[in-house]
């Protein structure tokens, strides 16, 4: 490693990862954009997964391996590769993931094309354990539909997103060590709330799923994480809002469907779903794409009021959203076989 400051700093937490550690570094060290160092952090890992980063260390000088004494999670060990970063960009990876080998070329070039982005994520294939090809994952496009995703999920897939370091040193970004999980979803929240976002439509990461992975792993503290965090969102996007913070848990905890009683809340929670979205129109007034969005943001309205259905309250509730946008039937025809798609309805 010279001491010249790389364009990419390339922050990657380990846990016990040694089955599919191999694969995914070397999916990173083909990269056909090469100016990058590999900071791979192992959490206290108790396999081989050190040995195995160390390996690869020997024989390529890009990678700096560190090592934190026992397991404190991936949030901490993030912080730690944030930390030690020098490149222009981060670029974030999971150690169960393989980079395709035009990930870091394709993103550079659109974030140096694009000053005014400033976190940019891409689109990912799920395999399973064996490397069988399933299926791809949809993902948000456009700042503004992003800026509006946020406010309830992830609009980013973590393992594929690059951002500037300026970022990061500016504001003094780091992981949420209290989130054991979810913290991705919180940082990224974060940097929206400082600058525009984007995806790439193109497939740039294979997303590997198997028992262990954090797919198949959550748990009601995970719900409980990313209701707090989509609520801390609203509240920080939009302090104008006149919702209080119970009401918007309530809708958070409603519009993610937790628990089939918090589902028949949807209807009688839709005034506040309203209130935001009038919230968010007046702080985005001027940028290009809110009718667009606005088709989008009315039919799911109507799906949350029809779905489940013979909910208390939705006469009511859609009155209201006629009131407000009476093509709503249309938009949601317009929906319906996105819906269908994603079994949402």
């Amino acid at each position: 490693m010279t001491d010249r400051e790389p364009k990419i700093s390339v922050v990657r937490a380990v846990f016990n990862s040694e089955r599919f550690l191999s694969q995914s570094i070397e999916s990173i060290l083909v990269q056909s954009y090469e100016d990058f160092e590999f900071i791979i952090v192992d959490d206290g890992s108790t396999d081989h997964s050190w040995d195995i980063i160390l390996k690869y260390h020997e024989s390529d000088t890009r990678i700096r391996p560190i090592r934190l004494k026992g397991n404190q999670g991936v949030a901490e060990a993030s912080n730690a590769g944030l930390q030690t970063a020098r490149g222009k960009y981060i670029a974030r990876m999971d150690s169960d993931d393989i980079s395709l080998p035009d990930r870091f070329s394709t993103q550079v070039d659109f974030l140096e094309d694009n000053p005014d982005v400033g976190v940019l994520g891409s689109r990912m294939r799920c395999i399973d354990e064996t490397g069988r090809s399933l299926k791809v994952l949809p993902i948000t496009l456009g700042n503004l539909n992003i800026h509006w995703s946020f406010l309830f999920e992830n609009p980013l897939n973590n393992p594929t997103i690059i951002f500037r370091k300026s970022l990061v040193d500016d504001y003094d970004l780091r992981y949420n060590t209290s989130f054991a999980r979810g913290s991705d979803y919180d940082f990224i929240s974060r940097l929206l709330l400082l600058t525009k976002g984007e995806n790439l439509s193109k497939v740039l990461l294979y997303y590997r799923l198997h028992p262990k992975s954090l797919t198949y792993t959550s748990t009601d503290i995970d719900y409980q994480n990313i209701i707090q965090i989509s609520t801390n969102a609203v509240k920080a996007y939009l302090p104008a809002l006149s919702v209080s913070d119970r009401d918007i848990v309530e809708w958070q905890v409603a519009s993610k469907g937790v628990t089939s009683t918090s589902k028949r809340q949807r209807a009688h929670l839709m005034p506040v779903y309203l209130k935001i979205w009038d919230a968010f129109c007046q702080k985005n007034l001027k940028e290009p794409g809110l009718t667009s969005l606005r088709r989008y943001v009315y039919a799911w309205a109507a799906r949350m009021i029809l779905y489940p259905p013979f909910q208390a309250g939705v006469l009511k509730a859609l009155w209201l959203v006629t009131k407000a946008e009476w093509r709503w039937p249309l938009f949601l025809l317009g929906k319906l076989p996105y819906y269908l798609a994603r079994r949402q309805i």
